[in-house]
C-alpha cells in the first residue's frame, strides 16, 4: 500500500503542456508546479521515475503524520471497494513525500506538527477521463444521458456507483459540481458512443462510521445522497436503467461474504486506522447493506428474479479475480444481455469461401481443449458478430471457471481504446490501470491457465500492425522477473476479413514458442437460422406488432435476406 518516496518527483510546470491546471509555486523550493483543482491542502501532478506515468497526489487536510496517514488509507480502502465491484477507479497510491503550497502551510505543519512531510494520496491519470462537471438532473425515463459537447449520449455506470456509495456512506459521491465522478466515451458492440461513468475521490467515506453516538443516516428509498451541500434525491427518479445498475449492483454486495468483507481492509489500513475502528466499520457495512436489502426486497424479487435466487460463488473468487469477473459481469449486463437474447448460434469455416462449416462453439471448444493450437484468429466482415461472440466467450468463461476452478481465466480487451505507443502493452496496461493488478497479484494470476480475448485488431489506431502475442510476453517478462515461460496463455484475436488480408502471418506467432494459429472465418447466416433470428426479434417484441417475418423470407425477399447475412449492421 505504501510506496518509497523515491518513485515520485514533482513535475516543473514547464514540463506539462496544455494540462488546462494552474500554476503554483512552491514557497520553500521556489519551484513552480501545476495545481489541479479541488479543496485539498496539498495537490501537484507528480510523475513515477521507474515507469514516467503520472499522478495526481494530494494531501487532503492539515494534521499529523498518522492523521494524513489514516485519512490517506480511508481513501484507498473505499477506492478498492468501488473497484472491485467493477466500477472504473483509478489506481491509488500512498507515499511520504514533502510538503508543498503556500508558505502558511508550511509553517502550520511546522509549528504544530514539527513535520515537513505528509502522506499523500497519490491516483493514477485515468485515460480519456473527463468529469461530469455538474450535477445531473434525472428525468424519468429509461436511459440516464449526459450532454456532452453539446450532444445526448447514453450513459452507464451511474447505478453501480450509487449502489456502493450508499453502501460505503460516501457523502459525497459525486459532489454538488459533479467534481467526483466524470466519463469516458465508449462504443458498444453496435458500434453505438455512450459515456461510462468513472468514480473519482471517494474520500467521504465512512462518514459517521467511527463516531458510534452519531451513526450514519438510515438508508430508506427517499435519501439517495449525491454531494454533501446537494439535496437528497429518492431512488424513484432515477431513469431505469440506472436503478438496474443499482440493484445488480446491491445483489453482488449482498452476496459478499464476511471474509472478504474483511479482506478490504488490509494490514498496513488496519494499523493506520486501528484495529477497534475496523471492527467499527466493518459491523456498520454489514448493518447498512442489510438495511439495503430490506428496503430494496420487493424490488430485488421482481427486477431479475433468476439472480436473486440462483446466486453465482463468485464471492469465493479471491480478489484479483473478483475484478474481472465483476467488470465483465456489468459489461454483460449493461451491453450484452439484452442483444444475447437474438443471438444465433454461429457457423465458421478454414477458408474465406465458406466450402465447409462447422459449428462455432465446436471450433472454440477443441481451440480451448488443443495442445498445439495458442492462437485463434476470428475473422468476419463488418456487422458479423466478431465482438458480440467475443463477449459471450468470455462469460461462458467465466461460467466454467465457476464451477471448475481448472479452467482458464478469461481477459478480453477492446483494442480500439489503445493507440501505436500502448496496444504492445494492452494486456499488462489494462490489469494495473483497469483492475489496479500489483506485482503480487500478476504473479498470482501467472498461475492459471489463461484465455486473452484481444477485439478488434483492425480497429488499433493509425491501422498499427504490431505482434500483440511477442510484446504480451516480453511486456511481461520486463514486469514480472522470469515470466516469459511460465504464463500459460492462449489468444483469442478478432480481426476483419478484409483488413487480414493484408497482413503478415508472422505478426501472430511468438519466436522461440513452438504453435499452431488457427484460422477461423464466421459464415454468413443460413436461411432456415435467419427466420429463427427474426422470429426471436418478433416475439421479443410483441408489442410492436410486427409482420410474420417467415412469410415475408418465403416469398423470396432478396434484400432483406442479403441484410439478415449480417444482421448486426
Amino acid at each position: 500500500m505504501l510506496e518509497p518516496s523515491e518513485h515520485f518527483r514533482l513535475i516543473p510546470s514547464h514540463e506539462i503542456m496544455n494540462r488546462g491546471i494552474e500554476d503554483r509555486k512552491d514557497a520553500r523550493t521556489g519551484q513552480t508546479y501545476k495545481r489541479p483543482s479541488g479543496t485539498s491542502i496539498c495537490v501537484g501532478v507528480f510523475e513515477d521515475t521507474q515507469t514516467g506515468e503520472h499522478w495526481i497526489g494530494k494531501v487532503g487536510n492539515i494534521g499529523t503524520a498518522q492523521e494524513t496517514l489514516l485519512e490517506a488509507c480511508k481513501e484507498k480502502v473505499a477506492n478498492d471497494i468501488y473497484g472491485y465491484y467493477g466500477i472504473r477507479v483509478p489506481r491509488l497510491r500512498i507515499c511520504r513525500l514533502p510538503i508543498i503550497g503556500e508558505d502558511y502551510i508550511h509553517e502550520y505543519f511546522q509549528e504544530q506538527y514539527d513535520t515537513t512531510h505528509a502522506y499523500y494520496v497519490m491516483s493514477r491519470w485515468l485515460d480519456r477521463f473527463k468529469p461530469y462537471g455538474y450535477l445531473p438532473q434525472f428525468k424519468s425515463g429509461e436511459q440516464h444521458q449526459l450532454i456532452i459537447e453539446g450532444r445526448s449520449l447514453n450513459e452507464k455506470g451511474l447505478g453501480h456507483i450509487l449502489a456502493v456509495g450508499q453502501w460505503l456512506n460516501d457523502i459525497d459521491v459525486l459532489n454538488p459540481g459533479g467534481k467526483n465522478i466524470g466519463y469516458q466515451l465508449q462504443t458498444d458492440t453496435s458500434c453505438q458512443l455512450y459515456a461510462l461513468s468513472c468514480k473519482i475521490d471517494p474520500g467521504y467515506s465512512f462518514y459517521g462510521f467511527e463516531d458510534i453516538q452519531n451513526a450514519p443516516e438510515p438508508v430508506t428509498i427517499s435519501n439517495l445522497r449525491l454531494g454533501t451541500t446537494a439535496e437528497m434525491i429518492s431512488f424513484d427518479q432515477l431513469p431505469k436503467q440506472t436503478q438496474r445498475e443499482y440493484h445488480l449492483t446491491l445483489i453482488q454486495i449482498l452476496n459478499t461474504d464476511d471474509k472478504t468483507l474483511n479482506s478490504f481492509f488490509p494490514s498496513e489500513a488496519r494499523e493506520a486506522i486501528g484495529e477497534k475502528t475496523i471492527k467499527q466499520w466493518v459491523r456498520c457495512l454489514d448493518e447498512r447493506r442489510e438495511a439495503m436489502k430490506t428496503v430494496h426486497q420487493t424490488t430485488l424479487k421482481s427486477l431479475h428474479p433468476q439472480e436473486e435466487t440462483n446466486k453465482t460463488n463468485t464471492q469465493q473468487l479471491p480478489d484479483y479475480l473478483q475484478r474481472l469477473h465483476a467488470y465483465a459481469q456489468f459489461q454483460y449486463e449493461t451491453e450484452v444481455r439484452e442483444k444475447a437474447a437474438f443471438y444465433i448460434d454461429m457457423d465458421v469455416s478454414p477458408s474465406c469461401s465458406n466450402d465447409v462449416r462447422e459449428p462455432l462453439q465446436l471450433s472454440l471448444t477443441s481451440f480451448l481443449k488443443s495442445e498445439s493450437e495458442r492462437v485463434l484468429l476470428l475473422l468476419g466482415a463488418s456487422g458479423s458478430g466478431k465482438s458480440l461472440t467475443t463477449q459471450l466467450f468470455e462469460m461462458k468463461l467465466w461460467k466454467a471457471y465457476l464451477k471448475d476452478q481448472n479452467q482458464p481465466i478469461p481477459i478480453r480487451i477492446e483494442l480500439k481504446q489503445f493507440s501505436n505507443k500502448t496496444v504492445g502493452q494492452c494486456v499488462l496496461n489494462n490489469l494495473l490501470d483497469n483492475y489496479h493488478y500489483s506485482h503480487e497479484y500478476l504473479c498470482k494470476l501467472q498461475k492459471h491457465d489463461i484465455i486473452c480475448i484481444l477485439d478488434g485488431y483492425d480497429e488499433i489506431a493509425d491501422q498499427t500492425k504490431v505482434n500483440l502475442i511477442e510484446t504480451f510476453f516480453k511486456s511481461m517478462k520486463d514486469k514480472v522477473k522470469g515470466s516469459n515461460e511460465k504464463w500459460n496463455v492462449k489468444f483469442l484475436i478478432s480481426c476483419r476479413d478484409n483488413y487480414y488480408q493484408g497482413l503478415e502471418s508472422t505478426l501472430f506467432h511468438a519466436k522461440q514458442k513452438s504453435h499452431t494459429v488457427k484460422i477461423r472465418y464466421l459464415c454468413p447466416i443460413l436461411p432456415k437460422h435467419q427466420i429463427e433470428y427474426l422470429m426471436q426479434y418478433r416475439s421479443k417484441n410483441a408489442h410492436k406488432n410486427l409482420p410474420d417475418y417467415s412469410t415475408i423470407l418465403k416469398d423470396d425477399n432478396k434484400s432483406l435476406s442479403e441484410l439478415l447475412c449480417n444482421p448486426l449492421l
